[in-house]
């Protein structure tokens, strides 16, 4: 991360929203009689904002160095190892129950995995964190399945979407600058399309008095999706997207406490 202004604002805006909801998430534990989700909830904030601090810190005292393979990345592989434990709670999910979309989510990890290795050449570093990642990507998809939250068609757009989305991507390793922001463009429109979309499946969810299944699963789906173009994207976009998942995780704790609430 380039320390400048925007991005200390952004930064400092997530570490202040995880401290508040990570206070909040042990209030919850306590009312909830110290409910398993709410209980995985707080860790998963505890140690997003760990990561984020690790961050800052190195970033304020190395400023010009890459950092390493290091606790960060440690901590950002078992966010989405918590993420699926926390959705683990209120869903029973298996791959064998929903087989195509398991094999959709695998496949989708892997090409992220290998754009990461492709930007960044760490291959260890890249590889543990996409198999961590297709983890996650899996309980969320089958989780999408197992309780029909998306309709054949919106599976078909789906796939197709991230099927696209990865070979633009590789693409722009074969194309020339004028070309390439094109392509770059397209892709992070269709990004924020995409996050559009999961944003007002949510807020449905949410408008009818969905389950709390539905919406917490709507709501991973949600926040998953925007880590990801965050690993995807840079400059302004990446910020855009760091400040839209800061987001995501207020909508992620309101959907865990109406999740403890309704147990």
């Amino acid at each position: 991360m380039i320390i400048d202004a925007p991005a200390i604002i952004i930064i400092f805006f997530q570490i202040t929203v995880l401290t508040v909801l990570l206070a909040l998430s042990v209030r919850l534990i306590r009312e909830s009689s110290r409910s398993l989700t709410a209980v995985f909830l707080a860790f998963l904030f505890s140690i997003w904002l760990i990561t984020d601090l690790y961050w800052v810190i190195y970033d304020f005292m190395r400023p010009d160095r890459r950092m390493p393979f290091a606790v960060n990345e440690i901590g950002e592989a078992s966010l989405f190892l918590l993420k699926s434990a926390l959705l683990s709670t209120v869903i029973s999910w298996r791959a064998s129950s929903a087989g195509r979309q398991a094999a959709g989510a695998v496949l989708f990890a892997a090409g992220n995995a290998a754009l990461w290795i492709a930007w960044s050449g760490e291959w260890i570093q890249d590889i543990l964190t996409g198999a961590v990642f297709a983890y996650f990507l899996c309980s969320v998809a089958c989780s999408l399945k197992i309780r029909q939250l998306l309709t054949k068609k919106e599976w078909i757009g789906l796939g197709t979407g991230c099927a696209l989305l990865l070979s633009a991507q590789a693409v722009t390793f074969f194309t020339e600058p004028p070309l390439r922001s094109a392509v770059d463009t397209g892709c992070y429109v269709f990004l924020i399309l995409a996050a559009l979309y999961w944003s007002y499946r949510l807020f449905a969810a949410r408008r009818i008095q969905a389950p709390p299944e539905d919406v917490l699963c709507l709501a991973l789906a949600l926040v998953g999706w925007l880590v990801m173009a965050k690993y995807m994207s840079d400059g302004t976009w990446y910020l855009i997207f760091f400040a839209a998942e800061t987001i995501a995780l207020v909508l992620l704790y309101l959907s865990v406490r109406k999740a403890v609430a309704e147990a």
